[in-house]
């Protein structure tokens, strides 16, 4: 596992397998690799990320490499072609930047093209549609799918679809009810409909932009597709603990790009950009008799014996980090960016502190 994964956790001593309420990281070192060039001349398809991590162990603290000075006064307007040279400014390292520009044949300067993006674009895709938290209690108001007359229990939308509750003629967003999170219910955007014809109680419609097979019983809703803001400021999390509260797919584990719901909104000061950190409590190990022993809490003899067996904890490990694209009022959505494991909903979550900031 990096060095750079493995931060400086606090975890009280406790005689559970439960992850301690108080738990958070040392800050981070702004540290460069080994093999950080002298020098970097960016190419096409080169995002700042994949830069900064050309330069540093750990990439998240791209926004100290790339501090405002007179030749980067704006990170985000670097071209491809643009030299990079690392310099050292008060003991930390800076890059600055040697621009290119591009001559038409009668000496003209040309517009060098668009600006190299802040990060992959695959990571903020998920992002571009629209998920959403209602009350439980609003499901039973929603309009319904009810199915394609192919006795399916799924739509492809290669037929027409009928839906429940008569609602208006119009565009809709069809939704998958995922997850209860309390007395909510967690909705994954599917696909799109557009509803034209009344059949009695049901209206037919036609599906498009499909993400993934409609289900019978997908609840649909109106709105428009959701914009990410242009630029996203990567910041330290709000001092906020707590367990992962849902996931948008149904697999058990989640993993790289896969968006996870966390039960802090804007009301608790959420904001884009922010990162947090999923843990792993350390292992509870014996330490009498020949060898060490990891303590099986599903084995009824060593789950008592620890009352009177001498027994000490690993310290808790990072296991993934997350940065939040999308926030509620009392939720917000991340999507897991870099990973040492799988992770799953119920694990712990701390703040991933930048800078040494608290």
């Amino acid at each position: 596992m990096k060095i750079g994964r493995l931060l400086c956790l606090a975890l009280f001593a406790l005689v559970t397998t439960s992850i301690p309420l108080a738990l958070a990281n040392e800050g981070d070192v702004l540290r460069l690799r080994a093999d950080a060039p002298q020098q970097y001349v960016v190419k096409k398809g080169d995002t700042l990320w994949a830069i900064s991590e050309i330069f540093l162990n750990d990439p998240w603290l791209w926004p100290e490499l790339w501090q405002i000075n007179e030749d980067i006064a704006n990170p985000h307007l670097i071209y491809p072609g643009d030299r990079l040279t690392l310099i050292w400014v008060d003991g930390k390292p800076r890059l600055t930047r040697k621009s290119q520009q591009v001559l038409l044949p009668e000496g003209q300067v040309a517009a060098k093209g668009d600006a190299i993006p802040w990060f992959p674009g695959e990571w903020l895709q998920p992002f571009m549609i629209d998920h959403r938290v209602i009350a439980s209690e609003q499901l039973t108001d929603l309009p319904q799918v009810m199915g394609d007359n192919r006795k399916a229990s799924r739509v492809n939308g290669m037929a027409p679809v009928y839906v429940s509750g008569k609602p208006a003629f119009g565009s809709y967003r069809v939704y998958t009810p995922v997850a209860q999170v309390g007395d909510n219910t967690l909705l994954r955007y599917v696909a799109k409909a557009d509803l034209s014809v009344n059949f009695g109680d049901l209206v037919e419609g036609t599906l498009s932009h499909l993400q993934r097979e409609v289900k019978l019983g997908d609840v649909l809703l109106e709105g428009d597709d959701p914009v990410l803001p242009e630029r996203i400021e990567i910041t330290s999390g709000q001092p906020l603990t707590g367990y992962i509260a849902a996931a948008l797919n149904e697999r058990k584990q989640q993993g790289l790009y896969d968006i996870v719901l966390l039960p802090y909104g804007s009301s608790s000061g959420v904001e884009i950009g922010q990162m947090y950190q999923a843990v792993r409590a350390g292992v509870e190990v014996f330490t009498g008799g020949d060898q060490p022993k990891a303590v099986n809490y599903y084995d009824p003899a060593d789950d008592l014996s620890r009352f009177w067996r001498d027994t000490t904890r690993l310290p808790a490990a990072v296991t993934a980090e997350l940065m939040v694209l999308k926030v509620d009022a009392n939720v917000s959505y991340a999507m897991v960016v870099d990973a040492e494991e799988w992770l799953q909903v119920g694990d712990y979550f701390v703040p991933k502190y930048l800078n040494n900031s608290r």
